[in-house]
């Protein structure tokens, strides 16, 4: 089990303490965090993710972890399509599912607990602590703000995988960037990302918009008038001019398009009228929820075609979508 260095604190507790600590030691690793520091005297080999992504992230850097919180939906394992493809031989860690049970993690013998993107609260912080190393949300950052890339190296860190972490991200760069440039013709156009039900609006701080708008799009001044430094907005079923976009994309995570089809002004909608409208199926809407090293390739590989023939200039062009069986299922 990997070696905790113990600072400033009582003998049996895992080293988790204030940045102005000791110095290290050539061979530690550490990391800073929202209620300090974690160090470690070598790299974490037996690790327990707490984050509701984290599975993606470690399977990105070719771990599997000895235990990992599922979040929704998902296969038995409580794993998607993108994630499920990299598991080494088919194996699999133990799926953990509801709220963090401190003594149940602990029971697993890890060397270290994953927990940047979990909800994890102070208490269960301090209770895994003094068992195990434990990374919290970095300093600065929300319960769910911590992007896939800033986990990706600080889990790359203290498992020693830097360099294979970096390789993820500059990977996943380099694809968004390559599609950004093969389609000039969406440079600043706009785009909205909505739930059916609600429904919705995502802002441009939220993960999903962020996406669509690394690919040149923009979301429309009115909608960001709304958004007031929110993830997302509710929107009110008679106030449609946020949704009037050159292209809307609905997200919708139960294949049921009842909500939106008898939606009172939907037809009213530009992009109604001019088919520019996406509708994204559970297993694609999940990708672009997780927002992870695996999901967001996966869920671009089938939006990108999408937006393409919605973007084609034709109203003609058909845009599957979950109903009929295409890639937004």
């Amino acid at each position: 089990m990997t070696r905790l260095k113990r600072i400033g604190m009582a003998a049996g507790l895992v080293a988790a303490a204030l940045s102005a600590g000791p110095s290290l030691h050539a061979d530690e690793i550490a990391v800073d965090h929202r209620w300090g520091r974690t160090v470690l005297t070598e790299p974490a080999e037996r690790i327990v993710t707490l984050s509701y992504t984290g599975i993606d992230t470690l399977l990105a850097l070719g771990i599997m972890p000895i235990a990992y919180r599922t979040w929704y939906g998902g296969d038995e394992r409580g794993l998607w399509p993108w994630a499920a493809a990299r598991l080494p031989g088919g194996a699999t860690g133990l799926p953990l599912r509801g709220e963090i049970d401190p003594e149940a993690v602990a029971r697993l013998n890890p060397d270290l607990v994953e927990a940047s993107y979990s909800g994890i609260s102070r208490a269960q912080y301090a209770a895994l602590s003094h068992v195990t190393a434990v990374l919290p949300p970095p300093d600065g950052r929300g319960d769910f703000g911590t992007p896939w890339d800033e986990t990706l190296r600080i889990v790359g860190k203290a498992t020693g995988r830097d360099a294979r972490a970096q390789d993820v991200i500059d990977a996943v760069e380099s694809r968004i960037d390559a599609m950004r440039r093969a389609h000039p013709d969406w440079q600043g156009k706009t785009a909205v990302v909505a739930r059916l039900d609600g429904p919705l609006i995502f802002s441009e701080m939220d993960p999903r918009m962020k996406l669509i708008s690394r690919l040149g799009f923009q979301l429309p001044d009115t909608a960001n008038a709304l958004a007031l430094n929110n993830f997302y907005f509710k929107l009110d079923r008679e106030l449609t001019e946020p949704l009037d976009a050159d292209v809307v994309i609905w997200l919708d995570f139960t294949a049921d398009r009842g909500s939106l089809d008898s939606h009172p002004l939907r037809h009213t909608l530009r992009a109604f009228r001019e088919g520019r409208e996406i509708f994204l199926g559970p297993e694609v809407s999940a990708a672009l929820n997780y927002a992870s090293a695996l999901s967001i390739p996966y869920a671009l590989d089938r939006l990108v075609p999408m937006l393409e023939a919605a973007l084609d200039g034709d109203p003609a062009t058909v845009v599957p979508d979950a109903r009929q069986g295409g890639p937004g299922s």
